[in-house]
């Protein structure tokens, strides 16, 4: 992507944004395969909960503190790019590697000692053999921390050079290695063997990234440059930053620790549940906020603000376009889709029923989840870091709140839908603040289109669930080749139906895709 064209070309982005949205669908269907492969082997009982439970902190601390970096690094690494200092990006960017290689190894290290404690604040109420094996698991996963965080500064490093496929390509790797370990290693080393998969699923995601490096031109450097004012910039920034992406991570943990108390099980249905409602989130929002990310960050360095208001409108409405309907359809789907999806082996119907609970809650708060990535990266490009945490720090009381009213009138599904409103209020906040500094953002156009999607999807909804009537695709006791078929027709149905009501409803967004899909002939 030419990084010299005034105003970054929305329909190049939208290109690149196909290309990882591929990459990324690719990588959540094989999720899907290794949650069911997960799910099929261990069910949703103990040793899956100590699994969640042990994987919480260890994926918590990589993917906040290695997203934080990368955050904040991809308009620091611009700032020098589009000058063409591209020997000091490179020493920025290798001292940022080893800082993050540095302090993730020193966390493992603690995380393992301090295992007992870790487990005991997040899971209270864990039987004692629960609780021991939630403990060793987790002193085998924190050896995956320093993996995983460098491998995220490596995303960072490609995606300041407009280079996505690796990055997107790397989760996808990733599952692979652990659905090999669910089929393989689970009878002779039991949920052990999950847990060394995962370990190594982790190192892949760093290795399949470094071939991109070298086609970049990027320089290793082996240096941590302490004094160097870019590097502390990216430090010091990266403190907010970490709060504020740490939100959703912040929601699992609460999850976590209000679920212990609850039934058997009702952690594994919760993380299930999250996981399949996600899948927008990693598809679409990541897609359109990763490519998005660098064109707002150029715009930022050469003070175009109304470039940037123009992008991060035209990014969330292209995202409420593809997750309305989406969202529409999980709520609608979610028993027969869970079932389809986690239905086999040692998961029964109770597990399916549960699960499916926490797909329609966690539904009403996915247009929030996918708007938020946006938005953050909008203030993150304009050097803003303060906002977003105070933002955060008030949805996580709200959630806090929300799980406390909640839980107890509607167990674990209350928990996904206090996650729900405490992301609405946070994505509200960011929005309303966003618009003081980018005041070209054409809230009225916004609100528009989003209304005109929500019509569309609404009708679609009421298509979706006559036609699951006619096919009786609501009936538990039904083979899973049949489930598959059904829910294939009628997500081909309903596509046609949205598209043809967006097309008559004249939403913007349909000329993106028209456009798109007519370059592709």
């Amino acid at each position: 992507m030419d990084s010299q064209t005034k105003g970054v070309s929305l329909d190049r982005l939208a290109q690149a944004a196909l290309a990882v949205f591929v990459l990324n669908l690719a990588s959540r269907l094989l999720g899907f395969v290794r949650d069911a492969a997960i799910a099929g082997k261990f069910g949703a009982g103990p040793e899956t909960d100590a699994y969640m439970v042990a994987y919480t902190i260890p994926y918590f601390l990589q993917t906040v503190l290695g997203m934080a970096f990368v955050t904040v690094l991809v308009p620091a690494l611009t700032a020098y790019l589009v000058k063409g200092e591209r020997e000091e990006a490179w020493k920025v960017g290798s001292a940022l590697t080893n800082w993050i290689g540095l302090l993730l190894g020193v966390l493992a290290i603690l995380g393992v000692i301090l295992a007992p404690w870790l487990v005991a604040l997040l899971a209270p109420g864990f039987p004692a053999k629960v609780k021991g094996l939630a403990v060793q698991l987790t002193r085998i996963l924190f050896f995956s921390l320093p993996f995983m965080g460098t491998g995220m500064v490596l995303s960072g490093i490609l995606n300041a050079g407009y280079y996505f496929t690796s990055p997107a390509l790397a989760p996808a790797v990733s599952n692979l290695i652990i659905i090999a370990s669910a089929l393989f290693l689970a009878r002779p080393l039991g949920i052990y063997g999950l847990a060394l998969g995962t370990v190594a699923s982790f190192l892949a995601f760093f290795l399949v990234q470094i071939p991109d490096l070298f086609r970049l031109g990027f320089r290793y450097f082996f240096l941590l440059a302490p004094r160097h004012p870019m590097v502390r910039r990216v430090g010091i920034y990266s403190l907010p930053v970490i709060f504020s992406l740490a939100v959703n991570q912040i929601y699992q943990a609460t999850n976590r620790f209000f679920a212990s108390h609850l039934a058997a099980g009702s952690i594994t249905a919760l993380d299930l549940g999250l996981r399949l409602v996600s899948v927008p989130l990693g598809v679409f929002a990541a897609a359109v906020s990763t490519t998005v990310f660098p064109a707002l960050s150029e715009e930022a360095a050469q003070g175009r603000k109304m470039e940037m208001a123009r992008l991060t409108r035209q990014g969330i409405s292209l995202v409420a376009f593809l997750v309305i309907p989406t969202a529409v359809a999980l709520m609608i789907l979610r028993e027969p889709l869970v079932r389809l999806v986690f239905e086999r082996g040692a998961f029964q119907a109770r597990a399916t029923l549960m699960t499916a609970e926490v797909v329609f809650y966690a539904s009403w708060g996915l247009l929030a989840q996918v708007a938020q990535p946006i938005l953050l990266r909008a203030f993150y490009a304009l050097g803003e870091v303060r906002t977003p945490a105070l933002a955060g720090l008030a949805s996580v009381g709200l959630n806090i709140a929300f799980s406390l009213i909640l839980a107890p009138a509607l167990g674990h599904g209350g928990l996904a839908l206090a996650n729900s409103l405490a992301a609405s209020f946070y994505v509200l906040a960011l929005y309303i603040s966003l618009k003081g500094r980018l005041p070209y953002l054409e809230t009225r156009a916004l609100l528009k289109s989003c209304t005109s999607i929500a019509m569309a999807a609404t009708f679609m909804g009421g298509t979706l669930y006559i036609l699951g009537k006619v096919l009786n695709l609501f009936n538990p006791l039904q083979a899973t080749w049949a489930l598959g078929v059904k829910i294939s027709i009628l997500a081909g149905v309903s596509l046609i139906v949205f598209l043809v009501l967006a097309w008559a409803f004249k939403v913007e967004e349909m000329e993106l895709v028209q456009g798109l899909v007519g370059r592709r002939r």
